[in-house]
This record gives structure tokens, C-alpha cells and sequence, in this order.
């Protein structure tokens, strides 16, 4: 890491956690005090094919903070990673959160630079083919609302998006899987939306939800610019210390010629994920299973992970996972078989 680097990322993470701050002469809030962490993620990567590299290296580092009262609050988390953390990034420190919101009769409003609420959250560490593909784990600047209404012992939550524009840097997508990865282009006028209902029966819940946004693709190169339309159902079991949560998606999009490989996450497309997790307090076995079949292109990729983390002591998090992956179209099928190991503190 070089010193030029190391002293804008200092620079930046004061401002990440500004919104944590109370200016002198605020009244104290309710909350115990401003949060502020700082973290790093070390990776290696170990494929298995013959004559492969195999780096290590600090994936990103972190510094946030966080401030909230019982009507509002703030946000915000700066990352950094020498050379950016993917290779489209524009520059090597950027915000991955930064938002404030406010508790209203109608819900919590929020604003800012966040995640959409759309389908299961991503919980590997190297990323499904959702993340892939842009789905997931790629912010956008915004503002939304959610809230959540108790009947018994169940629950309804439910959230609505609009997404101005999408963040390039911040973005998990593939180079080539999208929009944040184009240099021509741009996500704008977005909007999302999402709702899950609670069943509470003890150990025993199910959560059925469903989402949906569209978001519109426009281009600085002669282009003509269109959205990609996505919905999904999804369903979490869990029974004490174990979950089985299975997703199915649907993308209406715009169909490259047959065989393309350019902009894959253009492509209207059906996808699906199932995941099992067994969570105890100092461990977790998860496995997780994605499959994208992009329709216009002709072509299939699947995706197993399977897991095991670490959590020894609060803040430090060792992540062992295998990446067993296969992609197939009329060119044949490839398959890529790799080891990702991670390292994480947080304090």
C-alpha cells in the first residue's frame, strides 16, 4: 500500500464517520454513543487448475461510523483497496455506505448511498452469481422507505426504493456482467420494492417474500438505452439453529446476438439460489448453490459454495470457501474449481 494511497484513506474515513459526531450543545440522545469500527479482509485465492496463480492479499479495508436517536439517525462506511476493488473501479477509496434516515408515522425514511431491498441477502464471502450479475451487494444513491407491522406473534416488513443513480465504485458485478462494469454506461431511475411475511411458530419460522425492481440502462456511446425488469420469490425455514432458504428469479432484458459473451447481466435470464446454514455461536457451515441461465446468449453458469466460518472471538471472522463453478454454451462447458480463504477484523 503505498503512503499517497494509505493518506486519502485516512483522509476519507474522518468523513465516513462525520454523521456519527454530535455537534457540541446537541441534546444527548437516547442511544448509548456514536459507533465508529474500523476493519480490514485479507484473502487468498487458491485455484486448482495446473500453472494458476495463487495471491493473497488485503481484499479492502473499512472505516465507519454510526449515530442514532429514537427519530434519526446517520451512516456512513468508506472502503479502501489498493488498485480498486474491482478492475473497473475509478478510483481506490470509495464510499460503500453513507446515509441518514428519519422515523416517521409512515415508516422509516432513508437517503443516501445503500444496497436496494431486493431478494436474500448475499452471506458469502466470495459472492453468488446474483452478486455477480449486479443483483446484489451493488450500491445505488437514493431514498426509500420500509417499515414492519406486528399481527400476534407475526410480521409483515416491507420496503420501497426509487435508485437515482447507480454507484460504479462499490459495485460486486463481474467486469462484463453489467452496467457498473461498462465504461459507457450508466443505471438511472431505478426503483424497487419488497415485502416478506413472518410466520413465528417458536424454533420454528417460514418467511415467504417477494421483490421486484427495474432499473434503466442508459449508454454514452450511440446506444439506445432500456431496462432490465427483475422479480423474485423467495422462502426462509428455519428451525433453531438451522435455515434452508431458496430464491427463484426472473430477468426481462435485452437479448445480445446468440453466443455473445459481452454484458452478460443485459440478458433476460431465469436464475435461482438454495442455501442451508447451520448457525452455532462460534461457527457457522453454510452451502449455497446459484444457477443464471442467460436466455438470449444461449448459455448457463452454476455456482456451488459450500463453507465453514470462524468467529473464535468478537470482531475476527475465518472463512474457509470452496468455489465449484461451470459454465456451458456453445462453445462447450469450462470449468473453475478454487479455494477462497478469508481473514477478517473489525474493530
Amino acid at each position: 500500500m503505498s503512503p499517497a494511497f494509505a493518506r486519502r484513506f485516512a483522509a476519507l474515513a474522518l468523513l465516513a464517520a462525520a454523521p456519527a459526531l454530535h455537534a457540541e450543545g446537541d441534546p444527548p440522545a437516547p442511544d448509548p454513543g456514536p459507533k465508529l469500527w474500523i476493519s480490514g479482509i485479507a484473502t487468498g485465492y487458491i485455484p486448482l487448475q495446473k500453472g494458476s496463480s495463487t495471491p493473497a492479499d488485503l481484499w479492502y479495508a473499512a472505516m465507519g461510523g454510526e449515530w442514532k436517536s429514537e427519530t434519526f439517525g446517520a451512516k456512513a462506511e468508506v472502503r479502501g483497496a489498493a488498485g480498486g476493488f474491482r478492475p473497473y473501479y475509478p478510483t481506490e477509496i470509495w464510499f460503500q455506505e453513507a446515509t441518514a434516515f428519519l422515523a416517521t408515522p409512515a415508516g422509516q425514511v432513508r437517503a443516501g448511498l445503500s444496497e436496494r431491498p431486493f431478494g436474500l441477502a448475499d452471506d458469502t464471502f466470495a459472492g453468488t452469481l446474483f452478486s455477480d450479475n449486479g443483483v446484489t451487494r451493488s450500491p445505488f444513491w437514493g431514498a426509500g422507505v420500509s417499515g414492519e407491522t406486528r399481527v400476534g406473534y407475526d410480521s409483515l416488513t416491507w420496503a420501497a426504493r426509487w435508485d437515482g443513480i447507480g454507484a460504479r465504485a462499490g459495485s460486486w458485478e463481474e467486469t462484463g456482467r453489467g452496467a457498473a462494469s461498462d465504461p459507457s454506461a450508466n443505471r438511472l431511475e431505478g426503483a424497487s420494492v419488497r415485502i416478506a411475511w413472518l410466520f413465528y411458530k417458536g424454533l420454528v419460522t417460514l418467511k415467504p417474500g417477494l421483490s421486484g425492481e427495474s432499473i434503466r440502462s442508459a449508454f454514452d456511446d450511440g446506444r439506445p438505452s432500456f431496462r432490465l425488469n427483475d422479480v423474485a420469490a423467495d422462502l426462509t425455514l428455519t428451525v433453531g439453529p438451522l435455515a434452508l432458504m431458496g430464491q427463484f428469479f426472473l430477468r426481462g432484458g435485452e437479448r445480445p446476438p446468440a453466443g455473445s459473451i459481452h454484458n452478460l447481466a443485459y440478458d433476460s435470464a431465469r436464475a435461482g439460489l438454495v442455501e442451508f446454514r447451520a448457525e452455532f455461536p462460534t461457527v457457522v457451515y453454510r452451502i449455497v448453490w446459484s444457477q443464471w441461465s442467460y436466455l438470449g446468449a444461449g448459455s448457463r453458469e452454476w455456482l456451488l459454495q459450500p463453507a465453514v466460518v470462524w468467529m473464535p472471538w468478537k470482531g475476527v471472522e475465518a472463512t474457509i470457501e470452496y468455489l465449484a463453478r461451470r459454465t456451458s454454451g456453445i462453445a462447450g462447458t469450462v470449468s473453475r474449481n478454487a479455494f477462497r480463504l478469508g481473514f477478517g477484523l473489525k474493530f
